[in-house]
């Protein structure tokens, strides 16, 4: 069966990996202006507000804008659940976004709802490679790891700058 190009687009846009290329060169950039102090502190906000904040508005939205072409992606059929998910993912990104507002105790509470999700996530698409078979790469490729390395490297960036 042949792709349309709305599932093309879903799977294959450049928007998948933006807001990690985003990351990558804020991170950078930003330790060099501030001549590398708070690293630490900093790569944690910038974490809080790209790969929580954009990505999940941008995922979110893809769930509640183009919900037939994301299912196919993740080799999962539409399903009216997908309207929540989109609105969880908006939820989340908003947090991370306003992350940069607030302090630790914000930034704790949005890593440990973006992780509950996240990681509960990736329990389901375990459970639909084992059971199912389904190694769509929706469901076991890019987003798989970044649904589990990502709530690990905001742990990991929140406990080691207290």
């Amino acid at each position: 069966m042949a792709e349309s190009s709305t599932e093309t687009r879903a799977t294959k846009s450049w928007l998948n990996y933006a807001p990690v290329i985003a990351f990558a060169i804020h991170v950078p950039v930003r330790l060099v202006l501030d001549g590398g102090q708070n690293a630490t502190e900093t790569t944690l906000r910038l974490a809080l507000l790209w790969l929580v904040g954009i990505n999940g508005i941008l995922l979110g939205a893809a769930h509640l804008i183009m919900p037939a072409p994301v299912a196919r992606a993740i080799g999962w059929q539409t399903s009216p659940f997908q309207w929540e998910v989109g609105l969880a993912g908006v939820s989340y990104g908003l947090l991370g976004v306003l992350s940069g507002l607030f302090e630790r105790a914000f930034w704790l509470a949005t890593i440990i709802a973006y992780s509950v999700f996240m990681l509960g996530a990736a329990v389901g698409h375990i459970r639909s490679m084992i059971r199912d078979r389904n190694f769509a790469p929706g469901n076991a490729g890019y987003m798989f790891w970044y649904d589990v390395v990502v709530p690990a490297g905001l742990t990991v960036l929140y406990a080691v700058s207290a």
